[in-house]
């Protein structure tokens, strides 16, 4: 749909939803984007519980509600276009992240490309805050290897280096958000050489057309004749990860953590190797048996 129809749909549904929630926001839309597919409304708080998804549909003239909670997708008519509809998708945050939410979905691709960069460090950054990662769990097991860090926009905005006054407001330019991911100090171009890239960012740069831009157009021309380049070359994940534990506090509990990941390991090496001895001994047992039975019938 067209810019000013997005608007003023958004615009119109915010107002709507405000009856039903106390916390309603959009997230920052993504650079120069000449048309929308869809509109996407973050809302937190209900004023009535439970949650009466058919009144917000039939206050909203909804004429179909698909429900994937905590997310719900409506389907809304077009404005002067019978028979045509806006897809208006509703997530319902709890009221804790609602901030981190909105924060996190704004400027489109912007935390695909930051989180390549942060990556190779021990760092990911996804729906509920960002997070470290050990190294040694990670190998093993990556969900137990993520430590919880922060999920305030500011704290981490500033723990990766970056101007939150550029990042809270929309950027006018892809360009201007592309500048703002190569300000991160865990930036380095070689993050993003196609050779390197993680499954998940192959995916992006075939499907996500600003990751593909950034990659294959942006990167090659900022590089090019510049002799150096500011990047986070001269860090590395060890000197992050000692970093993130005095900043965020968390060694206590990443001691802990590994402390118990290494007992719970050592105690299944342990009893993995008790079952292997049995399973020896079983075969030792079954093979005297067996010799013994061959013997008594040679005798008989």
């Amino acid at each position: 749909m067209p810019p000013a129809i997005y608007r003023c749909l958004l615009d119109q549904f915010h107002v709507q939803l405000a009856t039903f929630f106390e916390q309603v926001a959009s997230p920052i839309e993504a650079p120069e984007k000449a048309t929308f597919g869809d509109i996407d409304l973050l809302v937190a708080k209900p004023k009535d519980t439970p949650l009466e998804v058919a009144a917000i549909a039939k206050a909203l003239n909804a004429k179909r509600t698909l429900s994937f909670p905590p997310v719900y997708s409506l389907a809304v008519p077009y404005p002067g276009l019978e028979g045509s509809f806006v897809q208006l998708d509703i997530q319902v945050c709890k009221a804790g992240d609602f901030e981190w939410e909105l924060f996190h979905k704004s400027h489109g691709d912007l935390w695909n490309l930051i989180g390549t960069s942060i990556r190779p460090f021990g760092l990911t950054a996804n729906d509920t805050g960002l997070y470290l990662r050990i190294p040694e769990i990670e190998q093993e097991n990556r969900k137990r290897a993520m430590v919880f860090l922060t999920a305030e926009p500011d704290t981490v905005l500033n723990f990766l280096g970056l101007d939150s006054t550029s990042f809270l407001r929309p950027f006018d330019t892809v360009e201007a958000m592309f500048d703002l991911t190569c300000s991160c100090r865990f930036f380095r171009p070689q993050s993003y050489e196609k050779h390197d890239l993680k499954s998940n960012d192959r995916k992006r740069l075939a499907q996500r057309e600003v990751f593909k831009q950034f990659v294959e157009d942006f990167l090659p021309k900022r590089t090019l004749g510049v002799q150096h380049m500011e990047d986070a070359s001269g860090l590395t994940r060890e000197a992050v990860f000692e970093e993130a534990l005095r900043h965020f506090d968390r060694r206590e509990e990443v001691e802990t953590r590994i402390r118990e990941w290494r007992q719970e390991r050592d105690e299944f090496i342990r009893k993995q190797a008790a079952r292997q001895w049995r399973k020896e001994q079983a075969m030792k047992d079954d093979a005297y048996t067996d010799a013994w039975i061959q013997s008594s019938k040679s005798k008989a």
